[in-house]
Formats: structure tokens, C-alpha cells, sequence
């Protein structure tokens, strides 16, 4: 086991871990998977939650208020149910299942998250956190919806690239350092043998089913829904079983040479980026209002209370 320089155990080889969950009101259970203590980062990810299942009582469901981004990219990504993005750059988005709504906070930008009012399917995705390198952390801020992703189907196992490229597939998600998101599922099982870049670190996360990584010695039994496995960096491929109904995210990326600093929703690369960033808030500054969204915006949490970085 390796420790960082801010006091996290980093893995040495494959880890299987366990999120830690929390109910965030209105029923919504949260599986926190990234960070933790045993792993911080994936290549630039840095922030990844398994959202759900949760099918929301009758004039209930998520309603996350404004608040604040800066230095990272939030990527939202649903196996069912809906989600309605509101933000300060104007944009308005519902996203469904099969497509990525990809916000670029950058130097700072403030976003809503709401169940739309029609939608009646459970709510269950992930929420990832791309970690933007210290060259692009104060990009101007920018917003994307996309539907028309890469995919393919084979061996029973359907694809698709979220970010970044597997294969010959290119994602037209925009991303500033090298990196890689894909789903992998299956209707009635299937195997899958993919190459992969061994510059990158990867990890694989459970949605739903069970995957079994083959020919690892270290991980004979089958991962299952709401386990993520930390795979480790040099590996040039990744043979994949997927049980009936099993669907899976596989992340990946080209490590950053030092772990970045994360405190509430801020992303830095240093400390001083991030008060800066928690006063601007406070004071109403530099981060424009999400006037489509009808309620107040979140209050952030004192910093005498939760100064430690994460």
C-alpha cells in the first residue's frame, strides 16, 4: 500500500471496495463510491455516486437547489428515471436514460438538479466527477447534452462510450486530459474481451447483476451491484462476464502526478483556488444566479467546520 501526500491510502494492485451510503432526503439513497480512504482517484475521476434505485412518493422526488462547481466536470449518466438540469450559463436539460448531460464548471458555475414533474420511472444512475488538470481548472464554463453516443454490441454484450474512446470509437464529449468512461450491459449474459490503454488507471463499477472479471487469480468471485474494483494501472486488457441483466461502467484515465484537493462541491489543485472560491459564494459573487430554478440556493457548509480537504 502506497500513502499520498495528503494522507490516503492509495491501492498497490486490484481492490474491491464498498461505498458508503446516505439517504439525501425524499427517500434517495446515495452509494458514495469515490472518494474514499483506500482510493481518491481514478486516472482524473474523482467523485463517483451509484444514485438509486428510487421510485419517489406521489409530489416528491429530487430537488437539489443551486450551488456551486468550479475545476471539474459533473457528468450524469441514468439507467432509468430522469433528471431535470438547470444552470447559470441559461441551459435547461432533461436527460434520460442512453444520454450524458456533461456540465464543465471550470473557473465556476452553479447548477440545479430536479425530478421533472412527469417523470414516474425510479431514478437510478451514476454521477461521476471529472477532475479538470491544473492547465483548464479555470476554463470558461460550458454545458453539453449529448444522445448520439458511440456503441456497439457483441458476445451478447451491448456498448456504449460515454467519454473518451475504446477501440475505434470516439465519444463527442469534450474531456482536457486522457480519459475514458463506457457502459457495458447485457439482456440474457454475455462475455466481453476489450483491450485497453495501459498508460491509464481503471476501475469497474456494478449497476446492476453481477460481472465477473476472468482470469484474475486476485478476484475469483463475481463483483456485484453497488461494488466498484479498482483494477490498477498497466493492464492492456480486461475480459468481462456479465450475468443476465448485469450492466456496468468502466472508468479510466491517465493519472494525475499529484491527487487534487476536494472540499463541499469545489475541485482544486491548491487550497487558496478553493476558499477563493467558497467566498466568491458567499458573497454572491462570481457565480451568476440559475433564475429558471424556483427556491433558494444552498447555503455552503462553514469552513471552520469542515476545513479538512478531501
Amino acid at each position: 500500500m502506497v500513502v499520498d501526500a495528503y494522507g490516503a491510502v492509495a491501492p498497490a494492485q486490484m481492490t474491491r471496495l464498498l461505498g458508503r451510503s446516505s439517504d439525501l432526503g425524499a427517500g434517495l439513497i446515495v452509494n458514495r463510491l469515490l472518494p474514499q480512504r483506500a482510493l481518491r482517484m481514478v486516472g482524473p475521476w474523482c467523485f463517483l455516486d451509484l444514485v438509486g434505485p428510487v421510485t419517489f412518493a406521489p409530489g416528491t422526488g429530487l430537488n437539489v437547489g443551486p450551488h456551486p462547481h468550479i475545476g471539474l466536470q459533473t457528468v450524469t449518466w441514468l439507467a432509468s428515471g430522469a433528471v431535470l438540469h438547470k444552470d447559470s450559463l441559461g441551459y435547461e436539460q432533461r436527460i434520460a436514460p442512453g444520454q450524458l448531460n456533461l456540465m464543465t464548471a471550470g473557473a465556476g458555475i452553479a447548477h440545479s438538479e430536479e425530478t421533472p414533474p412527469d417523470s414516474q420511472d425510479p431514478l437510478f444512475g451514476v454521477q461521476f466527477w471529472v477532475a479538470l488538470p491544473q492547465s483548464a481548472e479555470c476554463c470558461e464554463p460550458s454545458f453539453e447534452h449529448l444522445s448520439d453516443l458511440p456503441r456497439f454490441e457483441r458476445n451478447g454484450v451491448q456498448g456504449c462510450v460515454i467519454m473518451g474512446s475504446l477501440d475505434h470509437l470516439i465519444s463527442p464529449a469534450r474531456t482536457y486530459s486522457p480519459l475514458l468512461a463506457a457502459e457495458f450491459l447485457s439482456d440474457s449474459g454475455g462475455e466481453l474481451a476489450q483491450e485497453l490503454d495501459p498508460v491509464f488507471d481503471h476501475g469497474l463499477c456494478v449497476l446492476t447483476g453481477m460481472v465477473t472479471l476472468q482470469g484474475e487469480a486476485c478476484s475469483p468471485e463475481p463483483l456485484e451491484a453497488g461494488e466498484f474494483c479498482f483494477l490498477g494501472g498497466g493492464r492492456s486488457t480486461l475480459s468481462l462476464s456479465l450475468s443476465p441483466g448485469a450492466r456496468c461502467v468502466l472508468l479510466g484515465g491517465k493519472p494525475f502526478a499529484e491527487p487534487v484537493k476536494l472540499w463541499w462541491n469545489f475541485v482544486g489543485h491548491n487550497e487558496t483556488t478553493i476558499r477563493a472560491a467558497l467566498d466568491d459564494w458567499n458573497a454572491e459573487r462570481r457565480f451568476l444566479p440559475v433564475r429558471a430554478y424556483q427556491g433558494p440556493a444552498l447555503k455552503a457548509p462553514p469552513w471552520s467546520e469542515n476545513s479538512r480537504l478531501k
